[in-house]
């Protein structure tokens, strides 16, 4: 009996571990698609924000990817035109990481390195918000697991006179 509640307990902390790291993945890809943290002019930087067991490769020119080609000649002809848009190529992730392994997010657009210049990536990456999102991700949720914590005889329902065993919620 001992080695199943254990057994339990531990193949409940797993699935915990996989789904917060799953969903701190899954946050930190939207976070990062935002004008507030990734610099945007056309909006393909923010929307090229892609998850990997491997680094991620920048190769993606965006001139090869609508709308944002279109954007992109369009501000040309009007230097002061605000028009972008984000919508992340790569999210939802597609597939569920593993805890205990390594992943990479990263840029896939060509110019990526110019972009990281503006500081707002590295703001969020290395500052609180990131700390608080890890924090929340892992933090402690309130368990199914009930441990039998002792026994009486009922003296009610259809079975009076059986033996019962009281649970206490952890």
């Amino acid at each position: 009996m001992a080695g199943s509640v254990s057994n339990q307990i531990e193949a409940e902390v797993q699935a915990h571990l996989q789904q917060s790291y799953n969903r701190l993945i899954a946050t930190i890809m939207r976070r990062l698609a935002t004008k507030k943290r990734s610099p945007v002019y056309t909006g393909f930087f923010a929307s090229s924000w892609k998850v990997n067991t491997s680094p991620i490769v920048a190769k993606d020119k965006v001139e090869d990817f609508s709308p944002w080609s279109e954007i992109r000649q369009r501000k040309a002809k009007d230097p002061k035109s605000k028009e972008y848009k984000i919508d992340q190529r790569f999210y939802p992730p597609s597939k569920a990481y593993s805890y205990k392994r390594r992943v990479y997010i990263g840029n896939t657009a060509e110019y990526s390195i110019y972009a990281l210049e503006s500081g707002k990536v590295q703001q969020f990456v290395q500052g609180p918000e990131m700390k608080a999102l890890v924090d929340a991700a892992f933090k402690e949720r309130k368990t199914s697991i009930s441990v039998g914590s002792r026994q009486g005889v009922g003296t009610f329902g259809t079975q009076a006179g059986s033996i019962y065993t009281g649970y206490t919620e952890l």
